[in-house]
């Protein structure tokens, strides 16, 4: 039984680090990198792509596995939250988040340097899914504003889609609790592969969107959304 569910986890494993690969693939193949916005994509796709490599070769119960997650967990973060951000026209609002980003960076840096990953990163990272799903949601609201005809065909459109879905799944899944067992950090993993893989068909959906509009194809980058 034991190595039944031990052969799904490595399956669903290594079909999420596919699944995570094959973004950046399309756009290569593609050749549409040149959108700011899919350029993001493009990165924080191979980034995931790492995170999960990482995530097989590395066992969980090892020390530098809960190190490389949080690494990895706050670089996806980071990319996320500036292509996130929301949009403004004043200096003053830029800044303001600039500092906040700033601050609370420092803050989750000091915090893995005197806790450490393994106590800590935890209720970091569901500080992180927090503020993402709100910058999402925020982004989600201006797209629906802006009265795109063609909102289906945005990249932007699917990756905020993406983001909001894994944020909502990662937080389900941090409300688990854990007794430190060997069998349920197996059905953690598990689940968290399948979060992944969610994740990463919004992000084939952005990769793979088909602009037909010239009009559409203005909105495929950080111009009209994003300062």
């Amino acid at each position: 039984m034991v190595k039944t569910g031990t052969t799904i986890q490595d399956i669903l494993s290594i079909i999420a680090m596919l699944a995570a690969l094959a973004p950046a693939l399309i756009i290569l193949f593609r050749r549409i990198w040149h959108s700011d916005v899919l350029n993001f994509l493009m990165v924080l796709s191979l980034l995931c792509f790492m995170h999960q490599l990482f995530t097989i070769i590395i066992p969980v119960n090892q020390g530098g596995y809960t190190f490389a997650h949080a690494v990895f967990s706050l670089s996806e973060f980071i990319l996320l939250l500036f292509l996130l951000r929301p949009p403004s026209q004043k200096k003053w609002m830029r800044d303001l988040f600039h500092i906040f980003s700033i601050a609370f960076l420092s803050v989750i840096i000091t915090v893995y340097a005197i806790m450490g990953a393994t106590a800590s990163g935890r209720t970091v990272e569901i500080l992180q899914n927090l503020i993402l799903l709100a910058a999402a949601i925020l982004g989600i609201v201006q797209l629906l504003r802006s009265n795109q005809l063609y909102l289906f065909q945005l990249p932007l459109f699917w990756i905020i889609a993406g983001t909001i879905a894994f944020s909502c799944m990662e937080l389900l899944l941090a409300m688990i609790p854990s007794n430190g067992s060997d069998q349920p950090q197996k059905e953690m993993m598990i689940m968290q592969s399948l979060v992944v893989v969610i994740r990463s068909i919004f992000f084939i959906l952005a990769a793979s969107t088909k602009v037909k509009s010239p009009a559409v194809k203005e909105t495929t980058g950080l111009n009209q959304f994003r300062y």
